[in-house]
């Protein structure tokens, strides 16, 4: 990216880029309808800024002035101008950090300020505050940013961190329109007809210098076809970027460090294996050598990617068999768990097993090493399923107490797509077949009325009797017929021609029947028993806070808890510490903060309703609950909670309750 001293100067250097030929100031003054004066400030400013690039600026006295820049160096640096003239007014606070974020972290130049300030149009102070927002998204990296008087700005930190941040800062950019069209090389005609893969390679290529990502990519499909990994499109693009910003780094010789003892630990691997054929391949068609170091991470990478897998359900066993205990375990659970909060019977679901296995070997290797995965449709999950989202949520205990890992929204995003699939199979439509043996007339009268009185109900065919005999009926669920039939296979429901109340009640109590075989009716659902009601204190109820932020949240409420002696410090501190690997805002205005199970020393629930709802994470949040609870207790009081999500009225009510004693009386009404 250009920080250019001033717009003024991308406009004269643009010109002189053009041109290809002397120009006088005189000339340039004229254009620009400034002083003579002015415009040898511009070039003095920009003189500097060329020097820095290795160009010179050429004046002659009585001739003019022209740059002395190879054909090359002259055609990109145009291209990279003309993007930056297009770029006029811009855009929104975010896509403006997003912006300064690509300015600090793909530059090795230090930028103050007014340089910022000048290439985006905006004031001073308005960078300063975007500087204050970006400084908090680099610290979730470990990556501090620096600013220093007569210095400059710029991001100082760990290699292993910077680089992780430039990835997931890259997973952002590759989807921002605005950002592409301003910063990154244009997609040609013919670009239409390539798949996406190769369009975010051509985007990205303004960035890693000469790296030839499509030849990356056809190294690693060539491994791909000599091992047993076959990766996902987006786990391709993911390696593909990860191994361009690792050539792309070694450029300008910021090689990354592994310890020699997880060196070792990663070369018993399979993973480590393919990372060497890869790197080998590298080494030969790009020139590029890559240290054991640099293998070791892109192992580590491969580790934590999605792969494509084609199985069945009579695979579970085989996959069982070849993974980990505390994987086969931890996926158990989790089902046992959502079972409860959701009321579904999951345990014949061997298809939400698998998934849920595989899923879990890779978001491990993840987790355990800090690789990142960005789920592309979280948002959508969390406002259009909550109650699943928030079910997937509450594993999190699981892989805290089981597996020592701390899950973010995104990878729980992925957990809730399996559950949501199960619930899904568990819902979905019967498909049935009439059997009538009135005639044409009677028959079709007999499936519009089930059409329209039962739209569960999908009719696959109506036949008579005798068509019946020949009929397969393996993927039938029930069979409506107008006569007795015997020697059946399937659940048969007789029913008149003229299709009775009392017919209809009876079919819905089948479907009913059967479904509630997999899900538990909602008011036999968990009712609140004692335990869960000796959670709350009236002391530990709030209603009408100014509070302006998360942390200012936990540490009252958390202050409360200390205060009673039922949590200490180390508490306030971890929940923070939580906070800042992912969020707990839940949807609806809601965010359930908590801790280990290890820094409570008495469950309880402090409650908070804010008189203004604040920023939690990336949604809006007005009622907090801050659960000092063990795994034990978890369990029940999610699955409480995820039923009172479903009741609109009472969270309504609740986030406008202006008193202590109106939150109480809500509680109370819901049995806590």
């Amino acid at each position: 990216m250009l920080a250019l001293p001033n717009k003024r100067c991308g406009k004269i250097l643009s010109i002189l880029l053009k041109i290809n030929e002397s120009i006088t100031i005189k000339d340039l003054a004229s254009q620009f309808d400034i002083s003579a004066r002015t415009i040898r400030n511009d070039l003095n400013q920009l003189e500097i800024w060329l020097k820095e690039r290795s160009i010179e600026l050429v004046k002659k006295p009585g001739v003019g002035i022209w740059l002395n820049i190879k054909s090359d160096s002259r055609r990109n640096l145009l291209t990279k101008i003309s993007k930056l003239e297009r770029y006029k007014d811009p855009i929104s606070p975010e896509k403006r950090k997003e912006f300064i974020l690509k300015y600090l972290l793909y530059q090795d130049d230090k930028y103050t300020m007014q340089n910022l300030a000048d290439n985006l149009f905006v004031s001073r102070s308005t960078i300063y505050k975007d500087l204050d927002q970006i400084e908090k998204w680099l610290k979730k990296y470990n990556l501090s940013l620096e600013r220093k008087q007569n210095y400059g700005i710029y991001v100082k930190g760990a290699e292993k961190d910077w680089r992780k941040a430039v990835a997931d800062l890259l997973v952002k950019l590759k989807n921002n329109e605005e950002l592409k069209n301003m910063l990154e090389n244009e997609l040609d005609k013919e670009s239409s007809s390539r798949n996406s893969r190769k369009d975010i390679y051509h985007q990205l290529e303004g960035l890693f210098g000469d790296v030839n990502f499509e030849e990356v990519e056809r190294i690693i499909q060539e491994v791909e076809i000599e091992s047993e990994f076959i990766f996902t499109d987006e786990a391709i693009t993911a390696l593909v970027i990860h191994i361009a910003i690792a050539l792309e780094r070694l450029d300008k010789n910021k090689d990354i460090k592994m310890k020699n003892e997880q060196l070792n630990v990663l070369k018993d691997k399979k993973e480590f294996a393919l990372a060497t054929k890869i790197a080998e391949k590298i080494q030969t068609r790009l020139s590029y050598q890559l240290p054991k170091a640099e293998i070791g991470y892109i192992s580590l990478h491969i580790l934590g990617s999605k792969l494509q897998q084609h199985l069945e359900k009579k695979d579970v066993e085989k996959v069982i068999k070849n993974s980990e205990i505390k994987t086969v375990e931890a996926a158990q659970k989790i089902i046992k768990m959502s079972e409860e909060i959701l009321g579904y019977n999951f345990k014949t679901d061997e298809e939400l097993l698998l998934g849920l296995i595989l899923h879990l070997r890779t978001a491990i290797n993840r987790l355990k090493y800090g690789l990142s995965i960005r789920n592309p449709i979280l948002s959508e999950i969390k406002e259009n399923y909550p109650t699943i989202f928030g079910a997937a949520w509450s594993s999190s205990i699981i892989f805290q107490e089981d597996l020592n890992l701390k899950v973010n929204e995104d990878e729980i995003g992925y957990i809730a797509l399996h559950l949501g699939a199960a619930v899904e199979r568990i819902t979905q439509s019967w498909k049935v077949i009439i059997v009538c043996s009135s005639g044409v007339g009677t028959s079709q009268l007999l499936a519009s009325k089930i059409k329209k009185y039962l739209p569960r109900i999908e009719i696959i065919e109506i036949l008579s009797t005798h068509e019946l005999d020949n009929k397969d009926l393996n993927n039938v669920d029930l069979v409506i017929s107008t006569i007795p039939l015997s020697n059946i296979k399937k659940d048969v429901i007789t029913v008149s021609p003229i299709l009775s109340e009392s017919d209809l009640s009876r079919i819905n109590e089948k479907i009913n029947y059967s479904s509630q075989a997999n899900k538990s009716k909602f008011n036999n659902r968990m009712s609140p028993a004692g335990e869960l009601k000796n959670l709350f204190e009236s002391e530990l109820i709030f209603a009408n806070l100014d509070l302006e932020s998360p942390k200012e949240v936990i540490e009252f409420l958390g202050g409360k808890l200390q205060k009673r002696g039922f949590v200490d410090q180390k508490f306030i501190d971890s929940v923070l510490e939580r906070e800042k690997i992912t969020a707990t805002e839940v949807g609806k205005g809601l965010a359930i903060p908590h801790a280990r199970i290890n820094d409570v020393k008495q469950r309880k629930v402090a409650v908070a309703v804010l008189n203004e709802a604040i920023q939690w994470g990336e949604e809006k949040v007005k009622v907090v609950f801050l659960l000092a609870i063990d795994s034990q207790i978890a369990r029940k009081f999610f699955s409480y909670f995820y039923q009172i999500m479903e009741d609109e009225l009472f969270l309504n009510e609740l986030k406008e309750a202006k008193t202590k004693e109106k939150v109480i009386s809500l509680l109370t009404k819901r049995g806590l």
